[in-house]
């Protein structure tokens, strides 16, 4: 059904997101006549339905379309909008060619609670990828810009890389068992090559795939389409053509010796230039078909080149980051021992601070029930007071109506005489006086007969 060619970046995905295709269904948004979304079929996706924005694309993979279980819509079409949490998995294969925010929220409205997204998104940095993946159309994003976008829909978010990977397999064919590979990057500078592509794997809860997958192609079609191998292979062709025809030239000539039959010399002299303008043909492709491996040679080399001055400065770039991680490290141990030495001396302060609160309760307390027990005595001991004064009061009252009744009595036993009124007045002021006096006597007796009153008075020594 396909007409793009099966090496496309974007078979990785399917390879990558094999684990969460099982009997799922899934949404692609890219080329609906790539090969992804058969792809996910053939590793075990239930359905699988294609957006893409190009109307004649979706036209002509509907129309060569035998499958059930796929389903074609342009991106406009209001399909979805009937389709939201319908999706396990969806596939975004060049995050650029769409807008960004617009189609993961597509995304995110299509996919179930336990669904996820994988996006991808060419590293603009790269200029000659293992496979083409630029589009002219296609937006740049780089990889902080790619995190954004997904982020800012999905809770969780795993940042990936997929990055060329070329080399040789040395396979024991005597095991009895299935060979453990081990895996050797050591003709690697820096463990890995730059990725062409930026993966993020979004989704509201947290997934769990492979950290690191190695995805093997077929050498042969991959230089083919990679177009590394495409001058090496026209070559080929022309030389093993310039070889046939020698060896055509040479059973002619073969041919006309053989023959018993006298051969026009004009025939033979046509016969043979044309053979000969046929070689020169076959050797001037030849020649262009050399011209083109030189070429194409010589730019390896200036690429070979440019990626080892590349490799010389990220390299020193390298070295002086790690100088740079190495201060920083020391100087977090150094703050995080220091942070260790504040945090035990707070920990005594805080002992310290709470036993000095315990002690202090204990004090306030102690301290509130004495003054309460002074406050009662000296309570108590006024309203004796209050009680001994109201007795003397009453005493004095009575003592006072005594010495009237006696002076009245005197008044009347005196007999009238020119100095009665002077009489009197003074009986009456001698009667003043001694009632004075027997009630000043009577307060100091009873004062007399509270002994140690003053002595149990709050403060007194």
């Amino acid at each position: 059904m396909s007409d793009k060619p099966l090496l496309e970046p974007s078979i990785a995905l399917a390879a990558y997101a094999e684990p969460l295709l099982a009997g799922k269904r899934a949404l692609i948004f890219g080329d609906a006549l790539g090969p992804l979304a058969e792809q996910l079929l053939t590793r075990g996706a239930r359905l699988v339905h294609v957006c893409d924005a190009d109307p004649l694309r979706i036209a002509q993979a509907a129309a060569r379309n035998t499958s059930t279980q796929l389903s074609f819509s342009p991106l406009t079409d209001g399909d979805l909008a009937v389709r939201e949490a319908s999706f396990e998995l969806v596939l975004i294969d060049n995050l650029g060619l769409f807008d960004a925010l617009s189609v993961l929220r597509k995304a995110r409205r299509a996919l179930t609670l336990r669904g996820a997204v994988l996006v991808a998104c060419p590293n603009p940095d790269i200029g000659s990828p293992l496979l083409p993946t630029t589009d002219p159309r296609a937006t740049a994003l780089d990889y902080y810009a790619l995190y954004d976008a997904v982020a800012a829909e999905f809770e969780h978010v795993r940042m990936l890389g997929q990055a060329p990977f070329v080399g040789y397999a040395i396979v024991d064919f005597s095991v009895s068992h299935e060979p453990e590979p081990a895996l050797d990057t050591s003709f690697v500078p820096s463990g890995a090559e730059e990725p062409d592509i930026f993966l993020a794997l979004g989704s509201m809860h947290e997934l769990a795939l492979d950290d690191y997958a190695v995805i093997q192609l077929p050498t042969r079609p991959l230089l083919e389409a990679a177009g590394s191998g495409g001058s090496d292979a026209e070559l080929h062709k022309a030389r093993a053509a310039e070889r046939r025809a020698r060896l055509r030239t040479a059973e002619l000539e073969a041919a006309l010796r053989r023959r018993p039959e006298p051969v026009s010399q004009v025939s033979a002299t046509r016969e043979i230039e044309r053979l000969n303008h046929w070689i020169s043909e076959l050797e001037a492709r030849a020649t262009t078909a050399d011209e083109r491996a030189d070429q194409a040679e010589a730019e390896l080399e200036e690429a070979l080149a440019r990626s080892q001055g590349e490799l010389a400065e990220l390299k020193n770039k390298l070295e002086t980051s790690e100088r740079e991680l190495g201060t920083v490290r020391v100087e977090l141990s150094k703050r995080a021992a220091e942070l260790k030495a504040s945090t035990v001396e707070l920990t005594q302060r805080e002992s310290e601070l709470k036993l000095a609160r315990a002690r202090t309760n204990e004090l306030a307390d102690s301290a509130e029930r004495g003054v309460t027990d002074e406050l009662g005595n000296a309570e108590r001991q006024l309203q004796e007071r209050g009680h001994e004064v109201r007795r003397l009061e009453r005493d004095l009252r009575a003592a006072e109506r005594t010495g009237r009744e006696l002076v009245r009595e005197l008044a009347r036993r005196v007999q009238p005489s020119p100095e009665s009124g002077l009489v009197r007045t003074l009986a009456e002021r001698e009667a003043d006086l001694r009632a004075a006096e027997w009630t000043i006597d009577s307060l100091t007796a009873r004062v007399e007969q509270t002994p140690g009153e003053d002595a149990s008075r709050p403060g007194s020594r």
